[in-house]
């Protein structure tokens, strides 16, 4: 009768962590894709929409602007998340080590006459996808302790 009501509420817990983690990862992917219509920076020239940054962000690489990289660390740590909760846990730390990169930002270098077109302000779709970040990393870290609770 005890291992039978030990084993109901160590179930129930565990349950519940579930809950929590998809709960988190939800809000962080309607994060994410809210982010994606919105403007994420207010520049010089034309403000620029996350979509716009999904789309060519991967090419920061070459002006050593690695924020962009957050999202398929993010990506393959929610794939490893209920397998390997210490793996995701430490690229998700990575991802949002990287897309804190982006407050060090200021400027987008162009090919025209060497100019750059200055950043003015991170506009209300960086802010909507830094919480997709920071949403991803707490399930991680949700993931993690429930895999150290068993």
């Amino acid at each position: 009768m005890i291992h039978s009501q030990k084993l109901k509420t160590n179930t129930q817990h565990a349950f519940e962590w579930n809950i929590v983690t998809v709960l988190l990862v939800s809000l962080g992917l309607a994060c994410f894709v809210t982010s994606l219509f919105l403007i994420s920076l207010f520049t010089s020239g034309e403000n620029i929409r996350g979509s716009w940054i999904l789309i060519i962000g991967w090419l920061g690489l070459l002006i050593f602007q690695f924020s962009w990289y957050a999202n398929p660390l993010n990506l393959l740590a929610l794939l490893l998340l209920h397998n390997r909760p210490a793996t995701s846990f430490l690229l998700s730390s990575l991802a949002f080590a990287l897309a804190t990169q982006t407050f060090l930002f200021f400027e987008i270098p162009t090919s025209i006459n060497a100019e750059k077109i200055i950043i003015k302000e991170l506009g209300l779709g960086f802010y909507i996808w830094y919480m997709a970040q920071f949403l991803f990393l707490v399930a991680t870290v949700v993931e993690l302790f429930k895999g150290s609770n068993k």
